[in-house]
């Protein structure tokens, strides 16, 4: 297959305090894609010294044409210019500035129409707000640079789908943020996503209560009678197949059962806040879980881990997800590119 005919994926480096420059040298140093280019974007600083340890020897650019020097280039290196000191394992508003143009670089090159994708490596959040990039994670910044506010995250392995409605927010505030519309939003999209994405004709989506048992009928909590049932039995009307809202703990056992035995029961779980969606996601996918973007105007993966500051700097970090993450933005690009030949 010609390069020019495959999808180019912009692979942003994040923070270099942490892990992220490591594991994608480390990984691009000895995969070469077939079926996709891959533009790391990040400064040469950012990389330090990971290039030559893990033999990444590929071309470097200012812009994506003096990257890819040859038609059969199909790993190069966008420079992002930042050259900020930084510090292995811990915050700075170096490593952040590094992070947050990176991810800058990503979006232009998604509204330029340059690149089919982005998969991003992880980043600080502090370090990031450090760099005066004001956002509590990298689903809101993408909102924000690319014009998509009803964006969502959705973790992704093994036919698991699992979708946090509320993400970087602190316990004691989540009840708070449990309304009708965020439910609305948050099943229509996961719903269109995957119609459209992954190619689920009639999606089934199961929706977890916020309090143990789902509220126990009120005795633990009425969220579940004053906001999340009404929600979705609206949802229901619309035509959507939606069951809940489940006890979490049922919800997440029956889905795993399900992958033990070939496939979860639902094609999408939608969790009421970050951990109460993300352990139990975690322990099943063992590494390689993938955090996708649904609702943006082009594919998002990611790692599902973080900057690792503990062990940054080690040259011990595995790649594991970051190759999910790559293989599975080339599936879903190279699946867009043939649905929309078809048109």
């Amino acid at each position: 297959m010609r390069t020019a005919q495959i999808p180019t994926l912009a692979v942003t480096i994040g923070d270099p305090s942490g892990v992220g420059p490591e594991i994608v040298a480390r990984l691009f140093g000895s995969f070469h894609p077939e079926r996709s280019r891959a533009l790391l974007v990040g400064a040469p600083a950012g990389f330090g010294p990971w290039r030559e340890r893990f033999g990444l020897d590929a071309p470097v650019g200012r812009t994506s044409a003096e990257a890819f020097v040859s038609p059969k280039t199909t790993v190069a290196i966008l420079d992002t210019g930042v050259d900020d000191p930084f510090a292995p394992g811990r915050e700075s508003a170096g490593g952040g500035r590094h992070a947050g143009r990176a991810i800058e670089l990503a979006c232009e090159l998604v509204n330029n129409r340059s690149v089919a994708g982005i998969v991003t490596a992880p980043i600080s959040k502090k370090s990031l707000n450090l760099a005066d990039f004001h956002y509590p994670g990298h689903t809101e910044m993408l909102a924000q640079y690319l014009n998509a506010p009803h964006c969502q995250m959705m973790m992704v392995t093994d036919g698991l789908r699992v979708v946090p409605l509320t993400r970087h927010v602190p316990i004691r505030d989540v009840a708070g943020e449990i309304t009708e519309d965020r439910i609305f939003t948050c099943v229509r999209e996961t719903a269109a996503a995957l119609r459209r994405v992954f190619g689920v004709a009639t999606p089934r989506i199961a929706v977890a209560g916020l309090n143990p048992h789902a509220g126990d009928g009120g005795v633990i909590g009425h969220e579940e009678d004053d906001v999340i049932g009404p929600a979705l039995r609206r949802l229901r009307e619309e035509g959507l197949d939606i069951a809940g809202p489940l006890p979490a703990d049922a919800m997440f056992q029956s889905a795993a059962a399900g992958m033990n035995a070939g496939a979860p029961p639902h094609d999408a779980y939608i969790a009421m806040y970050h951990d109460q969606g993300l352990v139990p996601f975690k322990m099943l996918a063992q590494r390689r879980g993938v955090n996708v973007t649904v609702g943006l105007p082009v594919i998002r993966t990611s790692v599902d881990h973080g900057t690792a500051f503990d062990i940054a700097g080690q040259g011990v970090a595995e790649t594991e997800s970051l190759f999910e993450a790559y293989k599975l933005a080339e599936s879903l690009a190279l699946l867009q590119t043939r649905n929309e030949g078809r048109k």
